[in-house]
């Protein structure tokens, strides 16, 4: 006669999935961290633009630092790239080619001159700003004064605004996103192990 057989089952999928999901928070983060990693050393720092087709240069590092990676808890995926508030929209118009929007122009305060005998004021322009000042001695010279001063963009409300600029493709984040590839599966290798 067969013995009689009793089965437990203990269901316990909410557990499990719950596991995953915080193992997969931990991994998505350490390979935005990889990612980022790997796009920030293919920029290098110098004053020459890069051959398009490559990586761009950065000529005082602000690129580099402005990567940053977040993990979208929601989406359950993690976002690596230049932020805009850091770098505004320069990050994209590299890695995809394009046209960076002139900036607003900036508005400088008027300077505060004393254009009097004895007073001090410009003496020189380039034409864009004050190049020399000095102390004022004669009246040709606070004419003079009076010349730059409402001849300076300054005077007229602000700096004439930049022009847009052009530039052909340079990946940065797509080929740092292509060299780490191979590694990234690795960081869920045993994710549940011992949970």
């Amino acid at each position: 006669m067969p013995s009689a057989i009793s089965v437990s089952i203990k269901d316990e999928t909410r557990k499990v999935a719950k596991l995953a999901e915080k193992a997969n928070r931990k991994n998505l983060g350490k390979a935005g961290a990889y990612v980022r990693g790997v796009a920030q050393r293919m920029i290098k720092v110098s004053p020459e633009p890069s051959a398009p087709g490559t990586p761009p240069h950065t000529r005082k590092g602000r690129l580099k630092k402005a990567i940053l990676y977040g993990v979208e808890r929601s989406a359950q995926e993690v976002v690596a790239g230049p932020t805009r508030s850091a770098i505004g929209l320069i990050g994209h118009a590299h890695e995809f080619g394009g046209t960076e929007p002139a900036k607003k122009p900036r508005s400088r305060k008027p300077r505060k001159w004393k254009l009097d005998i004895g007073g001090h004021g410009p003496l020189r322009t380039d034409g864009k700003s004050v190049v020399g000042v000095g102390r004022l001695r004669t009246a040709a010279q606070i004419r003079r004064a009076w010349d730059i001063v409402v001849s300076l963009p300054e005077a007229k409300g602000g700096m004439a605004a930049p022009k847009p600029r052009h530039y052909p493709p340079r990946p940065f984040m797509g080929k740092a996103l292509e060299i780490s590839r191979e590694r990234l599966p690795a960081m869920w290798h045993n994710s549940l192990k011992g949970a």
